[in-house]
């Protein structure tokens, strides 16, 4: 195997465990475009009943940006079909921008409360902040900067998978805490730790290798 295969192999790893999920939830959220309850779990139903039209647009825009993010790291794409790559980019940062800003009324009418709600409605500002610096970057042609509000963007729109995950532990540990205390937690942890963990990578990651690297996350 060449020194280049072994330098694109662990990014191509990374973009594989992010794709799977990020289809996974991201194609379940389409879904809720039904506005069926019973596709909803028991802490969002209040949210779907109460105000339906910002449900409808925060899970299904949100789902379609979820689906589309992870191939805007893919440099083939990038490189051989640009003209894709800007518009799928356009389309993604509409669906951040419609989902998270639909995002504020479902957060403030979370049964978890107000602890929660602030912790949705601050995931949603910072999802908004750096899908909206990203998009400045790229329109003064701040390559650089634009890759690295990417890569943040989609790290907040990947909260939604960190966010049912965590939501797993209380199934193996029923008894350590009341479940919407820990969803409270969540509310904030979901996103902080998947900003925490792109601020690592972005740290850590060697700038002239993710130039080579395919699929690339820089």
């Amino acid at each position: 195997m060449t020194t280049r295969r072994l330098q694109t192999l662990p990014r191509a790893i990374l973009w594989l465990i992010l794709l799977v999920p990020a289809l996974a939830i991201g194609g379940f959220a389409l879904r809720l475009v039904t506005a069926n309850p019973a596709l909803v779990p028991y802490e969002l139903r209040v949210n779907l009943l109460h105000v339906p039209v910002p449900f409808v647009l925060h899970t299904s825009f949100g789902g379609l940006a979820m689906l589309l993010g992870p191939w805007q790291f893919v440099a083939e794409i990038r490189q051989l079909w640009p003209a894709l790559h800007r518009w799928a980019g356009r389309l993604y940062v509409g669906c951040c921008l419609i989902s998270g800003l639909a995002a504020y009324p479902v957060a403030f009418g979370t049964i978890a409360g107000p602890v929660a709600a602030a912790g949705f409605a601050a995931m949603a500002t910072a999802w908004l902040g750096a899908t909206l610096l990203a998009w400045q970057a790229i329109r003064a042609r701040r390559i650089a900067a634009h890759r690295r509000w990417m890569i943040r963007s989609f790290a907040l729109t990947l909260s939604a998978v960190t966010l049912r995950f965590l939501l797993l532990l209380p199934l193996a540990w029923p008894n350590a805490v009341a479940f919407m205390t820990f969803y409270s937690g969540t509310a904030w942890a979901s996103w902080i730790l998947n900003l925490t963990l792109a601020e690592l990578y972005l740290r850590f990651s060697s700038p002239a290798a993710t130039a080579r690297t395919s699929p690339q996350l820089v």
